[in-house]
């Protein structure tokens, strides 16, 4: 039985999403020492492209927001199950969806489309509700099999953990990825920009108690994985 006194759950996402909300604006104000950062790495020799501070500052943001969400938001092992969840529900309706296709049930969803779309239905409607469920059901058949992947990603591995509660492998491979399309350089496992890079990113997270060999540490960790310098798109 729960106590009466304990805050709900919608109470605590609420200040759950407050507290980020409140971390990310103290994330914002260290703005631009982090793009002045990235801009020099991308002037350095040879320059393969131009610095672009509006697309660079959203890549830098959202890793900052991801990273408050996977720390502060739900444990991996409640993540996983509804990322399992999710995948269920959208194989349901996703196979739901291709046998009504095959069904006299389809008719009634066909009009009932339309009223909601096409007050002044024609023929030529039919043509088009029949590509709109066969891309709704690809786009299904796609987010099923993003949310399989997005929880075989997350899913706790046996045996201790490359990195430390602040730094993990996996996360230091995302944020190369973004040095690397903002910079167009790749990230090094040695005491150099890509180091300083995450070093002005978790200070600007309020994590100021990591030394840089420990930094240096994860990264070296992570640079073996096999999705180093690979797009998480890769795959699919």
């Amino acid at each position: 039985m729960s106590n009466p006194e304990e805050p709900s759950h919608d109470a605590k996402a609420e200040a759950i999403k407050a507290a980020i909300e409140a971390r990310l604006a103290a994330f914002d104000r260290h703005k631009d020492d982090l793009l002045g950062h990235l801009q020099k790495v991308c002037e350095y020799r040879p320059k393969t492209k131009s610095f672009d501070s509006e697309k660079s500052w959203r890549l830098v943001r959202f890793y900052a927001l991801r990273y408050l969400k996977e720390r502060m938001m739900v444990p991996v092992v409640d993540r996983v199950e509804r990322l399992r969840q999710l995948e269920n529900v959208l194989r349901e309706a996703r196979c739901k969806l291709d046998e009504t296709r095959h069904k006299v049930t389809l008719v009634a969803l066909f009009e009932e489309w339309c009223k909601a779309r096409f007050p002044d239905f024609t023929d030529r409607h039919v043509g088009i509700f029949d590509e709109a469920l066969a891309d709704l059901i690809a786009s299904l058949a796609d987010m099923e099999m993003a949310a399989s992947r997005a929880a075989e990603r997350v899913r706790q591995k046996p045996g201790r953990p490359g990195g430390t509660g602040v730094l993990q492998p996996d996360f230091i491979i995302y944020l190369e990825l973004a040095y690397r399309d903002i910079t167009g350089k790749p990230g090094g496992a040695g005491p150099g920009p890509f180091t300083r890079f995450v070093m002005k990113f978790l200070e600007a997270l309020g994590r100021c108690t990591i030394e840089e060999q420990t930094v240096i540490k994860v990264i070296r960790a992570a640079k073996k994985s096999e999705r180093w310098g690979r797009s998480p798109f890769a795959d699919f």
